[in-house]
């Protein structure tokens, strides 16, 4: 576990140089759905013309080799929170922002550690990354998103609720 919070702090950090703010028109999207502060501070790396991947989690590697366990590749990861930084191997779109923003949220509502243990306990558990509590809320709620980017709700509150209701534990 220290590994995984001690690299993401150093993912953050690194990344944080040539990280900027949401453009507004991102903003003007985001915000119905996250909280103001959150908008204003969450910055974006975007990598999508200086490298041809993300970086890699160096324990996803141990996790594939471990058996059982599915990760995304390399190569198909779009975006990766690193607290209140995303780092972006791709342009994205407004779904993968959104999905990143949810992950960021519940950074901010459960704390590095604490998102980390129930990210690594999920993988364990379920044995697919997608299935991953974290990973299926942040799923639903930017399918929900899409269906309808006019119908306003607020991310913070529902993640609240998955946290008081132990759902990421699950």
């Amino acid at each position: 576990m220290a590994e995984a919070v001690s690299w993401v702090t150093q993912m953050r950090e690194q990344y944080r140089p040539v990280a900027t703010p949401l453009a507004e028109p991102q903003k003007t999207k985001m915000r119905p759905f996250f909280l103001t502060e959150l908008v204003e501070r969450v910055r974006v790396a975007d990598l999508s013309e200086t490298v041809t991947q993300l970086p890699y989690p160096p324990f996803y590697s141990r996790v594939k080799a471990g058996g059982l366990r599915d990760v995304p590749d390399a190569a198909h990861m779009s975006s990766i929170p690193f607290i209140d930084l995303v780092a972006l191997g791709q342009k994205p779109t407004d779904r993968t922002l959104f999905h990143a923003l949810v992950h960021v949220t519940q950074f901010t509502i459960l704390g590095l550690e604490r998102f980390m243990e129930l990210y690594a306990r999920g993988l364990n558990k379920r044995g697919r990354y997608f299935l991953i509590p974290l990973e299926d809320h942040a799923f639903a709620l930017d399918t929900r998103f899409i269906k309808d980017p006019s119908d306003a709700f607020s991310v913070a509150e529902e993640v609240q609720q998955w946290a008081q209701n132990g759902r990421y534990a699950r």
